[in-house]
């Protein structure tokens, strides 16, 4: 599905000015997962725009969090299976009055919440540009190890922008970083009310600072299935399965780190290479 980049009227712009509202804004991101290529994959993502606070990540995987949600506050604990599959795993959940980020994966039975307090840095220059018909000013920033440029306007007054990026006077239309392995651009702009803050209302979490993330990673990378460890002890009251099979047995922990491994290398080029806390 196209999305083409709504224009904001100049009533949508006043009202931004008066009061905070909230948006869907939709990004076009584009990966590659080989240095050398000049091949990129890509993903429509979005940014959910709610008063002081944000949502980032995949288009599909929020129409999956929307139904989920819709299901929880009718009373449901079970859910169908995704009509659509995701690439980008991770949802980005920004506090802007604390200025705190917490990202969030989920891995089977679990969600994996991690909070940052770092935040990216800005060195805004003189350097203006037209993109999309909005006058955009050129920023740089050096976070989580790599160099990358952005272009925002001010002409629509929203401090935030795609990933982790925020904190610039007016909305992110473009970042990429600086060997262009990859591109956020904006796609469209719509002023709407989303809820999907009861998704993972029924599902065990486990909080990481970001040390002990880095640490859990390299080792789920090696061996997604470690998390099955231990589910059915003796106490469990049911029995954890992999499609249909036993999480113990050799079939299950073969499938399930096959398919996790997929994932992973979708991005064998990590956007982060290194982590701030």
């Amino acid at each position: 599905m196209k999305f083409k980049l709504l224009v904001i009227f100049s009533a949508l712009i006043c009202s931004l000015k008066a009061f905070s509202q909230s948006y869907k804004i939709i990004y076009d991101f584009k990966w590659k997962t080989e240095k050398q290529s000049k091949d990129y994959h890509s993903e429509l993502t979005v940014l959910l725009k709610n008063d002081e606070n944000s949502y980032f990540e995949s288009l599909a995987k929020f129409k999956y969090d929307s139904v989920k949600t819709k299901l929880v506050n009718q009373g449901s604990r079970s859910f169908p299976a995704p009509k659509q599959q995701w690439k980008l795993q991770t949802l980005i959940f920004k506090d802007l009055k604390s200025q705190t980020t917490v990202t969030e994966e989920n891995f089977f039975d679990k969600v994996y919440l991690t909070t940052y307090h770092c935040r990216p840095e800005w060195e805004i220059l003189q350097e203006k540009s037209k993109l999309f018909s909005y006058n955009v000013q050129k920023a740089e920033t050096n976070f989580a190890g790599r160099k990358w440029i952005a272009w925002f306007t001010n002409e629509i007054p929203i401090s935030d922008g795609p990933h982790k990026f925020y904190g610039l006077p007016g909305l992110i239309l473009k970042i990429y970083d600086s060997e262009e392995n990859f591109i956020f651009e904006i796609k469209g702009l719509t002023k709407e009310q989303n809820n999907i803050e009861e998704r993972n209302a029924n599902t065990a979490k486990v909080n990481f600072t970001p040390k002990q993330w880095e640490t859990f990673w390299a080792q789920y990378q090696k061996d997604p299935s470690m998390i099955f460890a231990n589910l059915n002890s003796a106490t469990a009251t049911f029995t954890y399965v992999y499609y249909g099979k036993n999480v113990d047995s050799k079939e299950a922990k073969d499938a399930y780190n096959k398919s996790e491994k997929e994932k992973i290398d979708v991005f064998k080029i990590p956007i982060e290479l290194k982590s701030c806390e």
